[in-house]
């Protein structure tokens, strides 16, 4: 009785697991990345190689996410990502961004 008990608790633990790795959908990071690209475009001016640095980095951001990352690991990499904006961008462009509600959030996460 212990022993199906026992196999019957392991299969529904390995069922569970399998499900919930399903649910997981990936993403294209190219399109992804121009729609983060248009977002940003709406807030501020975006024009020559700052806009292929831009749209590389959140290819890159798209591609780890696909990765089905912990919770600690996003917020680690949209700490990154944040970063790396503020870097690039000037005061002002980050100010006109910071503004629009949502929009930080949205290019991060």
């Amino acid at each position: 009785m212990k022993n199906l008990l026992g196999a019957l608790v392991l299969f529904l633990a390995f069922t569970m697991n399998a499900s919930a790795q399903e649910t997981f959908k990936k993403v294209d990071e190219k399109i992804e990345a121009k729609k983060n690209m248009t977002a940003l475009a709406e807030a501020i001016t975006v024009e020559g190689t700052l806009s292929d640095d831009l749209t590389r980095l959140f290819e890159y951001k798209f591609s780890n996410l696909n990765e089905n990352l912990s919770p600690e690991r996003k917020i680690e990499l949209a700490r990154i990502i944040e970063a790396k904006l503020r870097a690039t961008l000037s005061q002002t462009q980050m100010e006109s961004i910071e503004s629009k509600q949502g929009l930080l959030k949205k290019l991060t996460n």
